[in-house]
């Protein structure tokens, strides 16, 4: 979810290619990692499928024991860790489907966000497939903490499985901007699911939001624009994804976007929330990112973000 502007209605065709040819799973001995694995075949089958198990080597805490005594517990806790990690990645790469392109496992060892989002970095990967939980065994806020620092940061699109999306019938798609829309637009362009869902376009317009810090309302003639710029919107996307094959519905509602988004989960039921996730703008990532960060966290059903690169963020 982006800004608002003048422009509401005029949503531009982009040409940069978003096809996941390139996925990164990380996995781990969860069971919502496993459902990462399973759900790819929800996607058009990729090129290449990078399969990463992160190890973290635990180290003595009692120094009084000796060095010797701690390095050799050092190397035995790697050298299970090892082991359960070959395991992982072999159950993992017999859940993807067989069509696939080539499977690649990795044995990392390091700390799990900063390894994936390295190797999403180093591979040129164009999605990361993920659970919302499991990456560790410490505790659930700092297990949630990876896969919210991996949405904020990384580089391409994140699917984030929250609950099982085959068979994928029915897509939210909330947009706020044009350039939601262009991304959107893009990203389903490819046909990057292997089927062809329904989707319902919403557009919330914040009628319940203060525009000045005094707490001053919207005024009726700016309700009325910004009403009519919102069915403007959603009546350009409607019209693109239509011309694209896909069956299309739209939305236009007042209220807090994280708010309103989480009502239409609710009664719709849709197996994925596509959304994009502002830039890397600090502005952007904070004023604007809490819609996506909000529904990453609440939806029940599964998200997948599309983040525009820098260059094409609002500034």
């Amino acid at each position: 979810m982006v800004r608002q502007d003048e422009h509401r209605g005029h949503v531009k065709t982009l040409t940069k290619p978003l096809t996941p040819k390139t996925i990164l799973i990380p996995v781990d001995n969860s069971s919502q990692a496993e459902e990462a694995v399973r759900n790819v075949r929800a996607l058009s089958l990729p090129e290449r499928v990078l399969l990463v198990h992160i190890i973290s080597i635990p180290q003595l805490a009692y120094p009084g024991t000796g060095m010797s005594v701690g390095h050799k517990f050092s190397e035995a806790a790697e050298s299970a860790l090892r082991e359960e990690g070959a395991r992982i990645l072999k159950k993992a790469t017999s859940l993807l489907p067989r069509e696939c392109g080539k499977v690649s496992q990795y044995l990392e060892i390091g700390i799990p966000p900063s390894a994936i989002l390295s190797m999403a970095q180093q591979e040129s990967v164009d999605l990361i497939i993920m659970g919302s939980r499991g990456l560790g065994t410490i505790s659930e806020h700092l297990i949630g903490s990876v896969s919210h620092r991996v949405t904020t940061q990384a580089p391409c699109p994140v699917f984030l499985i929250k609950a099982p999306v085959i068979p994928l019938k029915h897509i939210l798609l909330p947009i706020e901007h044009p350039l939601d829309a262009e991304w959107a637009i893009e990203f389903l362009s490819r046909k990057p699911f292997r089927n062809t869902p329904h989707l319902w376009v919403l557009h919330v317009i914040p009628f319940a939001q203060p525009v000045l810090p005094i707490g001053a309302l919207l005024s009726d003639t700016w309700k009325q624009k910004l009403q009519a710029g919102g069915n403007q919107l959603t009546k350009t996307v409607t019209s693109k994804l239509t011309s694209l094959g896909y069956p299309v519905e739209s939305i236009v509602e007042p209220g807090a976007p994280s708010s309103v988004i989480q009502e239409q989960i609710l009664r719709l039921h849709p197996e994925l929330v596509l959304m994009g996730t502002p830039g890397r703008s600090t502005f952007h990532r904070l004023a604007l990112g809490s819609v996506s960060h909000a529904t990453t966290h609440h939806a029940p059903c599964s998200v997948l973000l599309i983040r525009a690169p820098p260059s094409q963020a609002p500034a």
